[in-house]
Parts: C-alpha cells; sequence; structure tokens
C-alpha cells in the first residue's frame, strides 16, 4: 500500500463507498491522511444520564442502551420524527430526530449507543434534540478512548469512516515522506509531518493547547501552509527580480526642483519617509514591488506623483490604474492641476470615443503620453506603451493580481506601485501583498479636519434634517448615502430613488441631485464637477463616492442603515468629509431595533478615529473577505492557518522563506515549493 493508491483498494471500500469519497475529493489513501476530524469526543467519561440536569444547553456525551424506538408524524406539521430513549443504569432521556425515518432501520431496543447532543428542557421532561450517535458492539473497554468525528461522507457511516481512515494511517503514514527538510523544520520549530497527522487523527489529549489548534501538531500544519504560501510569492517575486532594469533612474538637483514646484504643501515626515523608499526602489536594479498604504487623507496620491515625476524626468512613461471613471477622472483633473503644463497628461477610459482610443494608442505607443490616468481600458491588448517604466494600481483590492501581472507585461520590467486607501492591518497585508515591500503613511497632513461623528436613530432626523439647512445656510455642502438603488422585496433598506424624492421634499428650497453606480460615466462625471464648482448642496449618493471623491467645501455627511455598512467602508465614506477648512461631522443612522451586535459596532466607530484601528476591529469582526467588501478579494484562503490568530506565525512564515533564498537561491526554492506542493496540491484544489 502506497500514498498513491486509490482508495478503492483499502479494505472495507470498494466501488460504492470509493465514489462517496471520489465525490468528496478523496481519490488516494494520501488524500484520507489530509482528511480531518471536525471535532472530538472524549469518550472516557461520559455523562451520567441523572446529572444531564445540571448539563442543559451544553453539549455532553452520553452512554447507554436502548429502551425503546418508535417513528411517528407529528399531528400539527405532519413532519416525521423518530424517538429513542436511553438508559444507564442512572436514569433516562428521551432522544429526538426530525426529518430521518429512516434511524428505523438502524437503531432498535437493547442497540447500545454513544450519543453526543445538547440537552434542553421541555415543558415536560428533559430531552436531547438531533444528537450524533453510533453504535458500539465491543465492551465497554473499547469505549475508553478520545474518539475523532469526520465530516459525513454519502451513506457511509461515521464508525466505517473513522475504521477507513484508521487503516490509511496503520498502513500508509509511514510511508509518507516529509517534503520539509530538517533544517527548515528546526528554523520554523516545528515537528515532523508524520507525527502531526498521526496527533491530529488520534490525539493523546484533548487539553485547551489542542483545542485551541496551538498543539505541535497543528503549529506544524500551520506553518507549513504558512510557509508554502510566502514561498511561492517570493519565488514569484525573486523571478520578477532577475529581470534585471534596463533602465537607470538619477535622481539630480534639476530633478529634486522639478518636484518642489508640484507640491501644494510641506510633505509630512511620514510622506518624506516614504518617497524615500520609493525613490531608493526606482533608483536600484531590481524592479520596485511596494504597497502603498494610508488612511484617507494621508496624502498619498502626492506621493505616488512625485515617483511619477521621477519616472518621466528620466525619459520613461508612467501609467495610473484607478478602479472607477469617477476615481480616474479625479486623478486626472488633480495631476493636471499640480504638474506643468508642457507634461502630456492622458485619460484612458471604457467610455472613450474610437477616435480617442486610437488617438491614445498611437500617443502611448509612440512615447508622446508621459503619464496615462485609466480604468481596466489600460489592460486591454492594444494599449502599448515606447517604455513603461512605472505602473500605479490605486485601490488595489479592486484589482487581482493577474490585472497587476497584466498592467506590469506592458513595459520592459517596470516598477510597481500599489496603492490603497483603506487601511489595511499588517497581517491581512501580509496575506494580500506578502510579495510587496510595505509603505505606511501614518500621519494625516497639517490642516487635514478631525471628523466629528456621532450616531442617531432614523426617529431623530428631523433634527439631522434641520443641522443640514444651517449648514447649507453657512456655505456648505452635504452627502447624504443610502445603501441601495433601488426597493427590493427582499429588503427593508431605505433605497436612493425613493430617498432622493424624500429629499427634494424635504429640502424644497435647496439643490439637490442624484449619485449612482448605474448613471453613465458621463452623468457622473457631469454631476460630480457640479457639485465640486458648488453648484448642487445636498448629493445623494450609494457608496460610488467611497473611494477617492475630493469636495472641501463638504462638510457634512449622513449615512442611512449604517448598520449595513462595515466599519472600513463607513470610514472611507467619512473621508470624503473634512477635506477643506470647514468643521466637519458624519452622521451615522440605524433603527432603534437595529442588532445590537451592530449598534455596538456603530458605537465603536462613533468613538474611533484612527483608520488603522477601524481596520483591526472591522476585520476581526467580518473576516478578511467580508472586510474588503467582496469575497472574490484576491485574499488567500488559508485551510489550517487564521490570519488574525496566527498572524504572528505568517510572519515568521514570510522571513523564512525570504532567507531561503537569499541563502540557497532561486532553483533551490522552486525545488523546495515543488516538495511541499506535491503534498498539499490535491488538498489546495478541493478548498
Amino acid at each position: 500500500m502506497s500514498p498513491d493508491t486509490p482508495v478503492k483498494f483499502l479494505k472495507g471500500v470498494g466501488e460504492g463507498r470509493a465514489k462517496a469519497l471520489e465525490s468528496a475529493g478523496i481519490a488516494t489513501a494520501r488524500d484520507l491522511l489530509w482528511f480531518f476530524p471536525y471535532r472530538y469526543e472524549d469518550r472516557r467519561h461520559p455523562t451520567r444520564i441523572a446529572d444531564l440536569g445540571r448539563h442543559v444547553e451544553s453539549p455532553v456525551l452520553i452512554r447507554g442502551r436502548i429502551l425503546s424506538a418508535h417513528a411517528r408524524v407529528s399531528p400539527v406539521k405532519r413532519m416525521k420524527i423518530f424517538e429513542a430513549v436511553i438508559e444507564d443504569g442512572t436514569a433516562s432521556v428521551k432522544l429526538v430526530w426530525f426529518n430521518q425515518p429512516y434511524l428505523s432501520d438502524q437503531i432498535a431496543r437493547g442497540d447500545r449507543l454513544s450519543v453526543y447532543g445538547t440537552p434542553r428542557l421541555t415543558s415536560y421532561n428533559l430531552q436531547i434534540d438531533s444528537p450524533d450517535w453510533e453504535k458500539f458492539e465491543g465492551s465497554e473497554d473499547d469505549e475508553g478512548s478520545i474518539v475523532s468525528i469526520y465530516s459525513k461522507i454519502g451513506t457511509i457511516a461515521p464508525k466505517t469512516l473513522r475504521q477507513i481512515v484508521g487503516r490509511a494511517l496503520d498502513e500508509v503514514l509511514p510511508e509518507i515522506e516529509d517534503p520539509m527538510p530538517e533544517e527548515i523544520r528546526k528554523t520554523l520549530g516545528v515537528i515532523g509531518l508524520r507525527e502531526a497527522l498521526l496527533a491530529i487523527h488520534r490525539p493523546e489529549v484533548l487539553d485547551e493547547q489542542f483545542l485551541r489548534q496551538r498543539s505541535p501538531a497543528h503549529l506544524r500544519l500551520i506553518l507549513q501552509e504558512f510557509f508554502s504560501f510566502m514561498l511561492a510569492l517570493r519565488v514569484r517575486r525573486a523571478a520578477e527580480e532577475g529581470q534585471k532594469k534596463l533602465r537607470r533612474i538619477h535622481i539630480d538637483e534639476e530633478l529634486r526642483a522639478e518636484v518642489r514646484k508640484i507640491l501644494p504643501f510641506k510633505l509630512t515626515n511620514a510622506q518624506k519617509r516614504v518617497v524615500k523608499e520609493i525613490a531608493d526602489d526606482l533608483c536600484g536594479s531590481k524592479p520596485m514591488y511596494r504597497l502603498l498604504q494610508g488612511d484617507v487623507g494621508s496624502g498619498k496620491t502626492i506621493v505616488a506623483l512625485i515617483a511619477a515625476v521621477i519616472v518621466i524626468g528620466n525619459g520613461h512613461q508612467v501609467a495610473l490604474l484607478a478602479p472607477t471613471e469617477i476615481l480616474a477622472e479625479q486623478h486626472f483633473q488633480r495631476i493636471s492641476q499640480l504638474v506643468d503644463k508642457s507634461l502630456v497628461i492622458a485619460k484612458a477610459t471604457g467610455s472613450m470615443s474610437a477616435g480617442e482610443r486610437r488617438t491614445l494608442q498611437a500617443g502611448l505607443r509612440e512615447g508622446l503620453i508621459q503619464l496615462v490616468v485609466g480604468t481596466h481600458a489600460l489592460l486591454e491588448e492594444k494599449i502599448r506603451f515606447k517604455s513603461l517604466g512605472l505602473a500605479i494600481v490605486d485601490e488595489q483590492h479592486r484589482f487581482g493580481v493577474e490585472q497587476r501581472q497584466a498592467l506590469f507585461e506592458k513595459g520592459e520590467t517596470p516598477d510597481i506601485l500599489v496603492m490603497t486607501a483603506t487601511p489595511i492591518p499588517r497581517s491581512l497585508a501580509l496575506a494580500m501583498y506578502g510579495d510587496l515591500e510595505l509603505s505606511v503613511i501614518d500621519e494625516l497632513p497639517p490642516g487635514r479636519q478631525q471628523v466629528k461623528t456621532v450616531l442617531r436613530t432614523a426617529s431623530q432626523l428631523d433634527r439631522v434634517w434641520k443641522f443640514i439647512d444651517e449648514e447649507i445656510d453657512a456655505g456648505a455642502q452635504t452627502y447624504v448615502v443610502f445603501p441601495i438603488i433601488e426597493e427590493s422585496e427582499k429588503s427593508n433598506l431605505k433605497p436612493l430613488t425613493a430617498g432622493f424624492e424624500a429629499m427634494k421634499q424635504r429640502f424644497p428650497n435647496r439643490r439637490v441631485e442624484m449619485l449612482h453606480g448605474r448613471m453613465t460615466a458621463a452623468m457622473k462625471e457631469e454631476t460630480m464637477a457640479r457639485f465640486k464648482m458648488g453648484e448642487i448642496d445636498i448629493l445623494v449618493s450609494t457608496t460610488v463616492i467611497e473611494v477617492g471623491i475630493d469636495v472641501p467645501n463638504a462638510s457634512m455627511m449622513v449615512i442611512l442603515d449604517a448598520d449595513r455598512f462595515g466599519l472600513s467602508q463607513l470610514h472611507q465614506l467619512r473621508g470624503r468629509v473634512g477635506r477643506g477648512e470647514r468643521k466637519s461631522y458624519c452622521v451615522i443612522v440605524c433603527e432603534e431595533k437595529a442588532n445590537p451586535e451592530a449598534v455596538a459596532r456603530l458605537k465603536t466607530f462613533e468613538q474611533t478615529k484612527d483608520g488603522f484601528d477601524v481596520a483591526e476591529r472591522d476585520l476581526e469582526i467580518r473576516g478578511p473577505g467580508e472586510f474588503l467588501g467582496t469575497r472574490q478579494s484576491g485574499v488567500a484562503r488559508f485551510r489550517f492557518g487564521n490570519i488574525l490568530r496566527d498572524h504572528a506565525l505568517l510572519e515568521k512564515a514570510q522571513r523564512v522563506a525570504i532567507e531561503l533564498i537569499e541563502r540557497d537561491g532561486l532553483d533551490r526554492a522552486k525545488d523546495l515549493l515543488g516538495q511541499l506542493l506535491g503534498v498539499t496540491i490535491a488538498n489546495a484544489a478541493r478548498d
């Protein structure tokens, strides 16, 4: 028997069970070793049925014989119910299963069962609903152990499944090769693979360390997964860095003077530090791969523009990729205001005419256009550059790695600068961008207003509307944000279209306009331009304004149904105000009967101003996929590791991966990566 033996050849499997196992992604004996228990039962210490009253609403294990068993149909809902009574010599208790009439063929009077479930108090007595159960045909001595419970597969009985995995452990585990060399194991501080797999399937103790997944066995699997992931990222990075940059970037006094000309204000110390990190990368012989992270309003755009001016000053082109046309337009306008008129800037968006598209393609191909700002239109195959020296990707989490790579391939090893205004906790940044160096602007420019945030209920909205009137009278402008555009049968959220009409009626003497993602690009641009010029008093909008919109005179934001947004998204929205000299306010509104947990979350937001603090809390509450606003966010999904719980292990894995490549070279790292993936590739594909 070898690890690659098909499961159908294992004793006790056969064709039928093999098909069920294969449908669950278990094709070989090796796969069985990586099919882990989802929980464990300590059957050495069952609870006496007489003591169940002390364990109401807590899971317990009981053991005994069946006194009676029968199926019936409930008179009200006509539901099929199977009931049994089990006793252990101290007392008896009723067991109830719903819609499982087939249990009549599996459980009978006199059977000895081990039952795991949660007792509850009914009007008449104690009972256990829908418990896990298993027959025992051996002696009492056979039951005194820790039992692994595996997820159900087809019609294979739990005990049979455990026996199949047990045979794989006995016959195949000794043949498993450890893909991790001893020196790496020692550096990571982990045990051998065979020892870890055996401990996961057949633990000798169920102490707190094991149940919290901090046992040596768990740490081995977590670190192997993290190390494989980080090694893959760093191998790709090293392979790209292996292509030395053909261009040389020099920064002289003349170029420094050019940079100083575009600065609208004095840089903060954080900005100066980050500019130096980027400039050092640009002047180096290897391509830059850097993530520029900063809170809303921290001045990332000006830092990116300095990098662009340096590259353009050395005779190369720069591309800035933004996720939406509104943000691309805003970057274009802002950069156009700051740079010298001799710099040739262009836009690339999906709404370009055929003629504009041809002009853009020719200008980039011939090197006449020095800086292009655009959306996904920049990634089109016909877009080619004469000499792309720097690719800037804004709001990176809106793009996949493939899109970043597509931009990279449009030049001869261009430098890559990735920006995000979503403050990403270090653990998540590592999981998303483990192949990038990290630069953080953790300081706001002087004069940036602190936004006063208050939580209000829907019944207090009249006070809010009155305050908006006062603010507009004082010359300010206001955002009112709704979570959805139109009414839905499945949703009780306030829709934008109805809200827009209500706002016009509530403020008949104010200029009220609407903005949402379904409008054409031209309509959105026109509306935003009018708002920026002060021609609109109240902009009723969806979250389309979340990223990058910069209107210094807008000092008031009202977010309705705020409990439906993540904390980080609320923080992004709040960042649209406080951008000028006016005292600014953000009012977050929820219903009186909102979920208490959601209200507690909003109170946290009300008191938290720093974006990184908000992000840490949001990540804890919602997890990585939801935190970034989409489950398709490019965040690695780990089977064993948890980036919040195990962030220190993730950093350790990255450090060891980098050291390995630097010490042993790229070829050795590739060989080791192949060994590691050889063991886990089937599981990675399945999960």
